[in-house]
């Protein structure tokens, strides 16, 4: 049986805004973040992205606290890999 709490992957985090705990690799398990999907790319498409829901620092490649598959450098962001419900 599964915990309430328990750390899950994140394919099945919520992608309906919903704030929820997140681990980032070299960032720690104290992330709050949540799915944003209303960002436009750089062709001009609707996209989403995970990105900060309080006020925390945001891994360095992440741009402007938001988790793209890249940053505006060009770099790989640090992808989250397990979330769990805010406690």
């Amino acid at each position: 049986m599964c915990e309430l709490n328990e750390w899950k992957p994140m394919h099945a985090a919520p992608m309906d805004g919903t704030a929820i705990q997140a681990r980032i690799p070299g960032h720690g398990e104290d992330n709050i973040i949540s799915w944003f999907d209303h960002y436009v790319d750089e062709n001009g498409e609707f996209c989403g992205a995970w990105n900060f829901a309080e006020d925390q620092e945001p891994p360095d490649c992440w741009t402007d606290g938001v988790c793209w598959t890249s940053n505006e450098d060009g770099k790989s962001s640090v992808q989250p890999t397990h979330w769990k419900e805010i406690s």
